[in-house]
């Protein structure tokens, strides 16, 4: 791994997840990361864009857990089979990093649907927050009759594969193509024996996070004890 900035704490800034509340993060920049690396930092629980490595340093809360699926423990449920019986005309590619005009207008159209502001609002501050490559990116590209409807930005360890982010056209949105995309990247790790998939952060409060739960047998990471423990949790039927 080549640093390019000394680790350091980001200055407080509201919290997206959680009302009230202030967030802040550690983080640093590196390039020319091993797959060793990643797979590391992955278990420790940092996020990465890019470049950019980024893990919570809130002051007073510990609510954004890291959460992992055990890949070869993994069977879909009866709604989760459902989704992929739902979209099986959707054909499914992975491929090293690599932007598309395609993926920013989808972005556009995703972000204006499903967030108040846009966390990117322009294709080259687009492009140097996700398309920085350092040797560890994957994309998922999803199409429908040719026409891409979503794709998604995978970091891949050793042993690790990682969602990073997952974006779709909000015109198919009853397809449930967020979950439908974790299962065909999970179908992926499947295939190349990997041991875990990341779902980024988790917080049990957070609404729009409980579907990552649902992709089980999961484990959170506690950060007093700096240790993965099984999630559990009374699951909805289906």
């Amino acid at each position: 791994m080549k640093l390019l900035t000394t680790p350091r704490i980001s200055a407080p800034d509201k919290c997206p997840y959680l009302q009230g509340q202030l967030e802040q993060h550690q983080f640093f920049f590196a390039s020319e990361i091993e797959k060793e690396e990643m797979d590391f930092l992955l278990s420790e629980g940092w996020r990465k864009f890019g470049q950019f490595q980024f893990r919570p340093k809130c002051h007073g809360c510990q609510k954004c857990l890291p959460i992992r699926l055990k890949v070869d423990k993994f069977h879909p449920s009866k709604s989760q089979r459902k989704i992929l019986k739902k979209n099986s005309d959707i054909k499914v590619y992975f491929s090293p990093l690599i932007f598309r005009k395609e993926h920013f207008a989808l972005y556009l159209k995703h972000s204006s649907a499903r967030f108040e502001s846009k966390h990117v609002d322009n294709e080259e501050d687009f492009r140097q927050t996700f398309y920085q490559y350092t040797g560890t990116q994957l994309v998922s590209e999803f199409f429908l009759n040719d026409k891409m409807i979503a794709f998604g930005i995978l970091e891949k360890g050793l042993t690790s594969l990682s969602s990073v982010y997952f974006v779709f056209d909000p015109d198919y949105s009853k397809r449930n193509l967020g979950t439908f995309g974790a299962l065909k990247e999970i179908e992926y790790a499947m295939d190349d024996n990997l041991s875990h998939y990341y779902l980024g952060y988790w917080i049990e409060e957070n609404k729009s996070m409980a579907y990552k739960s649902q992709f089980k047998p999961n484990q959170i990471y506690e950060w007093d004890t700096k240790t993965w423990n099984d999630l559990l949790l009374d699951s909805p039927k289906g």
